[in-house]
C-alpha cells in the first residue's frame, strides 16, 4: 500500500509539474507581471515555454539558449512587437561563413519557434554594427520555424541580412522560414549555409515576400554550399539577383521574381522548375553544368531568357515570351523544346566548344 502511495504522489507532481514546463509568460504591459524585456523573459523562462510579447518596440538585443516560441500578440488595436537595435552594440558572436556577426535575434538551441515579431534594422540607430549583421541569426546546432515574421531596414551596415540559418559538423538541424516578410537589406534577405557535405542543415524557405529596396544588394534568397531543402512559392523582388542557388541539394519552384538583374543564378546542378520571372535582363543565369530547368515562365527579358553559358543542361518546357534573345550562348550538342513568343532572336551564339 506505501508503495502505492508512494507511486501516486509521484504520478500527481509530475502531472502538477507540466503546466510550469509548458506555461505562458509575458513581455510588455498588456498583461499583468510581464517582464520589462524580451531577454529577461528569455533568461528567465523554462525551456520549452511561450513567450507572449505585447505590442511596441524594444531596443534589445535577444540572445536564445533554449528551446522557446517567442510570439506577438493582439493588444489595444496593435498587433505589432518590434526589436529596434538598442543604443549601445551588439554583442558579436561566432560565425561559420562569416568568422563572426552581430545578430538582432542570436539562436543557438532549438526549436525555436518565432511568430508575429518585427525585427528592425533601424537606418537611423546612433550605433550601426560594424560586421555582418543579421537580423534574425540560427546558428551552428539551433533549429525551429519562422513564419508571419517581418524583418526590415538591415541595410545600416554594407553587410546586412535579414534572416540567416547555419550549420556544421553534428546533427542535421531544420530550420523553416515561412510567409514572411523580408525587405530593405543591404546584403542577402534570406540566406543559409552549411559547411558539410551532405548537408547538416535543411531548410524550407517557403511563401516569403523579399523585397531588395536597392541596387547594393547582393540577393534576395540564397542557397549557399551544401545547404539542403527547397525554396518555394517565394515573391522576390528588387534584388539584383533574385534568388541564387550554390548547393545541389535544393529544388527551386513555383517563385516569382522581378526586377532585378538576374532572375535566378544557377552555380550548382540544381533542379529549377516552374517559377515565374519578369523584368529582369537575364531571367536565368548558368554557371555550372548539370542543371535542370523545366517549365519556368520568363517575360520582358532585354538580355536573354535564359544564358546557358556554354555549359550543358536540361532546358525544356520553359515558356519565354518578349525577349530579345530566347537562349543565349548555346552549347553545340543542345536539343531542349521550349515555347518562344515575340522573341527577337530564339537562339544566339550557338555552337559552344
Amino acid at each position: 500500500m506505501r508503495r502505492f502511495h508512494f507511486a501516486l504522489l509521484a504520478l500527481l507532481l509530475s502531472l502538477a509539474a507540466q503546466p510550469l514546463l509548458a506555461a505562458t509568460y509575458y513581455v510588455g504591459n498588456c498583461n499583468a507581471g510581464g517582464y520589462g524585456t524580451i531577454q529577461a523573459a528569455v533568461t528567465a523562462v523554462p525551456a520549452g515555454s511561450t513567450i507572449d510579447v505585447c505590442p511596441g518596440t524594444y531596443p534589445e538585443q535577444v540572445i536564445i539558449a533554449k528551446a522557446l516560441t517567442l510570439q506577438g500578440i493582439v493588444s489595444s488595436n496593435s498587433s505589432q512587437a518590434v526589436i529596434a537595435l538598442p543604443g549601445g552594440d551588439l554583442a558579436i558572436t561566432p560565425s561559420l561563413l562569416f568568422g563572426a556577426l552581430e545578430a538582432q535575434v542570436e539562436i543557438s538551441a532549438g526549436p525555436v519557434n518565432i511568430t508575429n515579431i518585427t525585427v528592425d534594422g533601424d537606418l537611423g540607430a546612433s550605433i550601426c554594427p560594424t560586421v555582418y549583421y543579421v537580423g534574425i541569426h540560427y546558428g551552428t546546432g539551433s533549429s525551429g520555424t519562422v513564419n508571419e515574421v517581418e524583418t526590415r531596414n538591415q541595410n545600416c551596415w554594407p553587410n546586412a541580412l535579414g534572416m540567416f540559418a547555419e550549420n556544421g559538423a553534428g546533427a542535421v538541424q531544420t530550420v523553416k522560414i515561412e510567409n514572411s516578410v523580408v525587405h530593405d537589406y543591404s546584403y542577402v534577405g534570406i540566406m543559409t549555409y552549411s559547411t558539410q557535405s551532405p548537408s547538416t542543415l535543411t531548410t524550407t524557405i517557403s511563401g516569403n515576400y523579399v523585397y531588395g529596396g536597392g541596387s547594393a544588394d547582393y540577393a534576395g534568397i540564397w542557397a549557399y554550399h551544401n545547404t539542403a531543402g527547397v525554396i518555394s512559392s517565394n515573391t522576390v523582388s528588387g534584388s539584383t539577383r533574385g534568388v541564387v542557388v550554390n548547393s545541389s541539394a535544393v529544388t527551386i519552384s513555383g517563385n516569382t521574381v522581378t526586377d532585378g538583374s538576374y532572375g535566378i543564378d544557377v552555380q550548382a546542378a540544381a533542379s529549377i522548375t516552374s517559377n515565374r520571372i519578369f523584368n529582369t535582363p537575364t531571367g536565368i543565369f548558368l554557371g555550372v553544368a548539370g542543371s535542370t530547368i523545366k517549365s519556368n515562365t520568363i517575360a520582358k527579358a532585354t538580355i536573354s531568357g535564359v544564358q546557358m553559358n556554354c555549359w550543358a543542361a536540361t532546358v525544356t518546357g520553359n515558356t519565354i515570351n518578349g525577349v530579345t534573345t530566347g537562349l543565349d550562348y548555346v552549347p553545340s550538342a543542345f536539343a531542349g523544346a521550349n515555347r518562344f513568343y515575340n522573341v527577337a532572336t530564339v537562339r544566339n551564339r550557338e555552337n559552344c566548344p
